[in-house]
């Protein structure tokens, strides 16, 4: 039977995604041991592609590169904060998703699936959707062991991550994918790298986190208490059907997890993300909510709760 790929694309997380895929030491050394899911002598089986015009740019650099095209294409400032939109005449409010010109892909792969497979399948995704490949890891190192330091017990868990520039550079614009072009793109895939196209979200009925992602926040979670409180802050917020705002101590928290691994707006914008999916993973919440919710993780980001917190720590009492 043939094996199974899909690929699971999501905005990329700049602040955790460079460390995460070239295996940084530091990174490294933050993953607890008793979750220690990649294996150090695997490593050398991992594989990097790197487009020829990204270079050793990083993606912060390239995030503001981006920035800049934008504003001289369009003369606007690049939208990156979701926004409604009302139907004066039926009173229906559509959501304008913000922009998230970096994203990134994680792949189901096989054991001899190559770097060639891949770059072919990003080639054909330029031609028909516009979107850019700019890096490519394949990960041979990842998985988890049946008894813990019995190698004879060890599960591969064998992915690549794709980082795309999802901008169109001559309009702007970003390159707009509907849910067909989406559910093309999986199979595609599969005819690329010769394996079996996996269900759709309809079928399976499910969304899910990426497993670097799930398990560094799982182990936050158990471990740091400003994290665990970060976490909790969100749930209420989502999950509260009186409570629209966070208070001056939870947007601390939060604010802290952000400043932890986030040096500019943008990427502390993608910490916060990176908790509201966990917080949901943990404790679904409905659609409005869960926009509303991510709208003020993202005014935290922001500073829009600076004062509030400022006048916490100085001792003044708000209301």
């Amino acid at each position: 039977m043939a094996q199974k790929t899909s690929i699971n694309i999501k905005p990329c997380n700049i602040g955790s995604s460079e460390v995460h895929n070239r295996r940084t030491a530091e990174y490294l050394a933050h993953i607890g041991k008793d979750k220690f899911y990649v294996r150090t002598d695997l490593m050398a089986a991992n594989e990097t592609w790197v487009a020829s015009d990204f270079g050793g740019t990083s993606l912060s650099e390239r995030y503001n590169q981006i920035a800049a095209m934008v504003k001289e294409k369009t003369g606007r400032a690049m939208q990156t904060k979701d926004r409604e939109r009302v139907n004066k005449k039926t009173g229906k409010v559509t959501v304008v998703r913000g922009s998230t010109p970096l994203k990134e892909g994680v792949v189901v792969i096989k054991d001899d699936t190559t770097l060639e497979q891949l770059q072919h399948f990003c080639e054909v995704c330029k031609e028909r959707w516009g979107i850019t490949a700019l890096q490519i890891f394949i990960h041979r190192d990842e998985g988890h062991y049946g008894i813990p330091g019995d190698i004879a017990t060890w599960k591969p868990n064998l992915r690549a991550h794709i980082v795309w520039d999802w901008m169109n550079h001559d309009t702007g614009k970003s390159c707009k994918l509907d849910e067909k072009a989406m559910s093309d793109m999986q199979t595609l895939l599969a005819e690329c790298l010769d394996m079996e196209r996996g269900s759709s979200k309809e079928q399976t009925g499910k969304e899910h986190l990426e497993r670097a992602d799930f398990i560094i926040a799982d182990i936050l979670y158990k471990a740091s208490e400003v994290f665990r409180r970060a976490i909790e802050a969100i749930i209420h917020l989502a999950t509260e059907r009186h409570k629209s705002i966070f208070s001056p101590s939870e947007a601390a928290d939060i604010k802290s997890v952000m400043q932890s691994y986030g040096e500019t707006t943008e990427q502390q914008k993608a910490v916060g993300t990176w908790l509201c999916d966990y917080a949901e993973h943990r404790q679904p919440f409905d659609e409005i909510k869960h926009r509303h919710t991510l709208n003020e993780v993202g005014d935290v980001a922001e500073g829009r709760y600076d004062w509030k917190i400022e006048k916490r720590q100085r001792g003044i009492r708000i209301y």
